[in-house]
């Protein structure tokens, strides 16, 4: 008797602990495994399937994981523009290459500590110039949690210039082509979102009504 008491009250305080694991698809409610592989496979059905694990929370009961489905954005011949810049995912993002006001090379650890979104863009590029007042907006909302920066092939005045009439409120890295075809970046624009120890972990092309994901993304990492 004392046996089966003994097995019954280690059963019940394994499913006392269990989590339950939900999917929080694109900003919805929590939905389970058996919805989430549903919303998966309907996606996938219309496209190449782009699946994003953007944060995940814990608590006692449960593990929600807020994820981003979509289908793959690429050209009518079915190209990505953004898969060669995506094989960077994982890799530490090497500022140090780069170079300040002072055409001096940054430190290596220049991000370390804070998460950091780096967009590539330049001043004739119109998707560029539709998406800098939520760019603005989103650095506003994490403003000293986070580092915000832009990197273009442009030159320091043709940006000046450019900002006079345009406000655009990131730290500016200019004359950076070179750079910028190291990493394969051929579509504008493209930012990158970089956990705090400057590991590239996101790559997106425009943000336009993506920016409710990014700060996602954010909370997760801070």
């Amino acid at each position: 008797m004392k046996k089966l008491q003994i097995i019954f009250l280690l059963t019940l305080s394994l499913n006392s602990f269990s989590q339950k694991i939900y999917y929080k698809i694109n900003g919805g409610k929590p939905v389970d495994e058996i919805k989430y592989t549903q919303a998966k496979e309907s996606i996938y059905k219309k496209g190449k399937l782009e699946e994003l694990l953007l944060k995940t929370k814990k608590t006692e009961d449960s593990i929600i994981h807020f994820v981003r489905l979509g289908a793959l954005s690429t050209t009518p011949d079915g190209f990505d523009p953004y898969a060669e810049t995506k094989k960077y995912i994982g890799t530490r993002f090497q500022i140090e290459k780069f170079v300040n006001e002072k055409q001096k090379n940054f430190d290596k650890n220049f991000l370390s500590g804070k998460p950091t979104f780096i967009n590539f863009w330049f001043t004739r590029c119109p998707p560029c110039i539709e998406e800098i007042p939520l760019l603005n907006e989103l650095k506003e909302k994490f403003k000293g949690k986070a580092n915000f920066i832009t990197i273009s092939f442009n030159d320091k005045k043709t940006i000046d210039e450019f900002t006079k009439q345009q406000p655009f409120n990131f730290q500016h890295i200019a004359d950076s082509k070179k750079q910028i075809d190291g990493l394969n970046i051929s579509a504008f624009p493209t930012s990158l979102i970089l956990d705090k120890n400057g590991i590239i972990k996101f790559v997106f092309g425009e943000v336009t009504g993506e920016t409710q994901d990014i700060e996602v993304i954010f909370e997760g990492l801070l």
